[in-house]
């Protein structure tokens, strides 16, 4: 049996987030042939709750095979708490890494900050097994491209200078971008580097179409959705300025979810007095197969920078696509996916006029029309992003580095 040992403080046990790539791509791999052990923290970074108890240090949650190590950690609502938090996460990982019954035969460490990787470099030497990094977000290009930093400062230097050891010490580096052109403009060698984009578990996904959801949209309208963060990633304030200059009843913008910019945008579309823009809260992950069956457009806007020259993996996307519905698609990426599979309308990033003649261009559309768009972006993630598919390219990567004598 090949054990397997995943850090992520961010991959927690299904039902308790959104966040799932983990477990989608590990609860396919055979239960008599893999033991997979996951070290996570105890608060759920996109929801804002604690899964242990005030007083409870550590739990274990099993769920269909993986063991879930359930760390306490600090709640955080500020960017330094959350950088502490980080910290205490890796020593509280080295520390109970001791507790684990099995040795692990691979290190598998999910990079959404560095301190997972330090803390997957560490053991992997301890055991001297494989060690597979997985980079989610481009540490620190990201804070740089989000206007957090600049390249001159300390901390960028801090943990560029972290990011280069990371690399040079992975046996595999698994990317989720459409390239691997940022890591050899660094110097990392391509073969080094292998490409694992999020995707969708669509079996999953048909199960739970007929769940009884609990956004009810507004009947007889054309309801345009967006699913997921409000953040200043996620450009909503451009999807209000199209709004406000839509002059049509019949036309909703639906917004879905929660984050750090969601009260200025309720205060943005009072100050428009607009009557065609509706907020709900974040829903259940379970609920956005039948959520998304009920709208006649989704849409996504991705920020206007340049780290999207190495591509884009949003989960949304994805769910997207599988809702068989048309997608409006606004973004300057390396992989426009909706324009690859032919799934809708892709415009340039953040131009308003753009996106405004996409909704009234599948507005006036026929019906029969827009479902030959989401037919065909159904058909591309069941060729390309079904969970099951992506997940035996993360086994075959497993199997190679335990075989691979000179590891």
């Amino acid at each position: 049996m090949i054990n397997i040992l995943l850090i992520n403080q961010y991959s927690y046990p299904p039902g308790r987030s959104n966040w799932r790539r983990h477990f989608d791509l590990f609860k396919n791999f055979s239960k008599e042939d893999y033991n997979i052990d996951v070290i996570c923290g105890s608060f759920v970074h996109d929801r804002k709750e604690k899964i242990l108890d005030k007083d409870e240090k550590y739990r274990l949650i099993g769920s269909e095979g993986i063991k879930y190590h359930v760390l306490s950690g600090i709640s955080y609502k500020s960017k330094i708490v959350r950088m502490l938090s980080m910290i205490q996460f890796f020593f509280k990982v080295l520390f109970f890494s001791k507790k684990i019954e099995k040795k692990p035969d691979i290190v598998y460490a999910s990079s959404p900050h560095p301190f997972n990787g330090l803390a997957g470099m560490r053991l992997a030497k301890k055991y001297k097994c494989p060690f597979v990094l997985e980079i989610r977000d481009l540490w620190p290009e990201t804070w740089v491209a989000m206007g957090a930093t600049t390249r001159k400062s300390i901390l960028y230097k801090v943990f560029a200078y972290i990011e280069k050891v990371l690399y040079k010490n992975a046996n595999k580096i698994i990317t989720l971008t459409a390239n691997k052109d940022y890591y050899t403009s660094i110097g990392i060698d391509e073969k080094k580097v292998e490409i694992i984009s999020n995707g969708v578990d669509l079996e999953k996904y048909d199960s739970l179409v007929g769940e009884n959801s609990p956004i009810k949209l507004s009947e007889n309208k054309f309801n345009i959705l967006y699913t997921g963060a409000h953040g200043t990633a996620n450009c909503l304030e451009v999807i209000l300025e199209v709004a406000k200059q839509i002059e049509n009843d019949d036309i909703i913008f639906n917004f879905i979810g929660e984050g750090e910019k969601k009260s200025e945008l309720i205060e943005k579309v009072k100050k428009y007095n607009l009557k065609n823009v509706i907020f709900y809260p974040p829903i259940n992950k379970n609920y956005i197969p039948s959520t998304l069956k009920k709208g006649d457009v989704m849409i996504v806007v991705a920020k206007n920078t340049t780290l999207y020259k190495y591509g884009i993996s949003f989960n949304k996307l994805y769910e997207y696509f599988a809702s068989s519905k048309p997608i409006i698609f606004s973004g300057n990426v390396a992989n426009d996916m909706v324009k690859e599979a032919s799934a809708g309308i892709s415009v340039e990033a953040e131009n308003i006029e753009k996106i405004k003649e996409a909704v009234l261009s599948l507005y006036r559309m026929a019906k029969e029309e827009r479902e030959i768009l989401g037919k065909n972006g159904r058909k591309y993630v069941e060729e390309n992003y079904d969970t099951k598919v992506l997940s035996k390219k993360v086994e075959k990567i497993i199997l190679d580095l335990l075989e691979d004598k000179n590891v």
